[in-house]
């Protein structure tokens, strides 16, 4: 197929059905659905390029880089993703860095497109009552969390019995064993111990500023001294680096905590939690001066939805162990303290409280306006988007491969375009 000076290979459709394998099925529907878009997107590049529109490499490898870290832990493993493709990661990231291109300046060339669109309560009003009522969506339960955590601080014996054990892989190192096989052996990062410690290629700003100094001050091949982070104690092999991006791969020993540390953090939680049950605390105030997971506690200890960036969360979209502490409790009610193990590989205990709780219902104005509002403006952008690509696609030439001229919106292409 052909878009203007834009040739949309055989090999892009199949890509992208590789690339979005879990929200597509491979099949006719799907394949049309893509074409369109693929030729929507041609579009909005060639005028994104036309209009000069910047976009940097730095830029585009960042995007790159985001989306197959992304299908990397989706797949379970770097390894994995390289086995489903049947070829190294570099090769991949080559074979999809045009396409993030084009669609990073489609998108650039959308928001140009729809900028300083503003939807009125008016037409949200609207929006709404045209949907028919047994087309109206159902909402699930509604959350929002607040918590506190205390986590459990390792001794000094402990810090240092984790010290003298890297230490001693350190000594091992420099006598000649092989840095993937110990990695594999001892490393306590399960995410990739298995991968002999193989971290992957990262753009800059991926790893916590300790780690991240020190790996970029290595040259190709060399070791770091040992390197202390939020998560242990650390050997950084720097396998190679290209520009603002480094391979890695890393050794990692946590401090284990001793029991007694464990039962005085338990203690620190149960106390905190008494005081503001009896009201001798009030719940931000415990927050502010007793929480330890620094997220929560700098949004007065508001529990932040991953999905969306917001605090209101259905039960699917909060942490499993969270939800089974709270999904039995009303509003203003709090949880017992229980444990968990926080992002960073440490132990912790925490007590949560119920902020709000909307039931389950079928959207309405007075309690899903924000919803309805992003929806209203969503369709208003996409009919701003469709009139404008009938008007460039005039200006365009066209051509479609006759295995996808049966596909229905594709029609429309070869009606409006310059190769009728």
């Amino acid at each position: 197929m052909i878009v203007d000076d834009k040739i949309i290979l055989h090999s892009d459709i199949e890509n992208q059905i590789h690339l979005m394998a879990k929200e597509l099925k491979d099949d006719a529907e799907s394949r049309c659905y893509l074409v369109e878009q693929l030729i929507m997107n041609k579009i909005m590049t060639n005028q994104a390029v036309l209009d000069s529109i910047p976009l940097s490499d730095e830029e585009v490898d960042s995007e790159l880089d985001r989306k197959i870290n992304y299908y990397v832990s989706m797949l379970g493993s770097r390894a994995l993703f390289e086995e489903y493709y049947n070829k190294p990661i570099e090769a991949i990231k080559e074979d999809f860095r045009d396409d993030i291109r084009d669609q990073m300046l489609a998108q650039r060339m959308r928001n140009k497109i729809v900028e300083g669109l503003t939807v009125t309560p008016t037409e949200v009003r609207d929006f709404f009552n045209k949907i028919p009522k047994d087309s109206l969506p159902f909402y699930n339960t509604e959350y929002e969390v607040s918590q506190v955590v205390i986590k459990v601080k390792v001794g000094e014996q402990q810090q240092q019995q984790a010290l003298d054990k890297i230490l001693n892989l350190k000594k091992r190192l420099s006598e000649g064993e092989d840095f993937s096989l110990l990695a594999t052996l001892y490393s306590e990062d399960p995410g990739s111990a298995a991968e002999g410690g193989e971290l992957g290629l990262m753009p800059r700003g991926t790893f916590v500023p300790e780690f991240e100094a020190a790996a970029y001050k290595l040259k190709d091949g060399e070791i770091s001294d040992i390197v202390k982070t939020q998560f242990g104690y650390h050997l950084i092999k720097l396998n190679k680096r290209l520009g603002e991006q480094i391979d890695v791969s890393h050794i990692l020993i946590r401090a284990q905590a001793a029991n007694k540390d464990i039962v005085l953090a338990k203690e620190k939680a149960d106390s905190v939690r008494n005081a503001v049950i009896k009201k001798e605390l009030t719940f931000f105030e415990a927050v502010k001066s007793y929480s330890d997971d620094e997220q929560s506690k700098n949004n007065g200890g508001r529990v932040v939805n991953y999905e969306t960036g917001g605090t209101i969360m259905e039960p699917q979209q909060m942490d499993p162990a969270l939800f089974k502490m709270i999904e039995k409790l009303e509003e203003e009610e709090y949880s017992t303290v229980e444990a968990y193990q926080t992002q960073d590989g440490s132990y912790a205990f925490r007590f949560a409280r119920v902020d709000s709780k909307v039931p389950p219902h079928v959207a309405n104005l007075s309690q899903d306006y924000t919803k309805i509002f992003d929806a209203a403006k969503n369709e208003k952008e996409q009919r701003i988007i469709e009139e404008w690509i009938k008007r460039r696609s005039k200006k365009s030439y066209i051509f479609i491969n006759d295995e996808y001229k049966v596909c229905p919106n594709v029609q429309d292409w070869l009606v409006n375009s310059q190769n009728k």
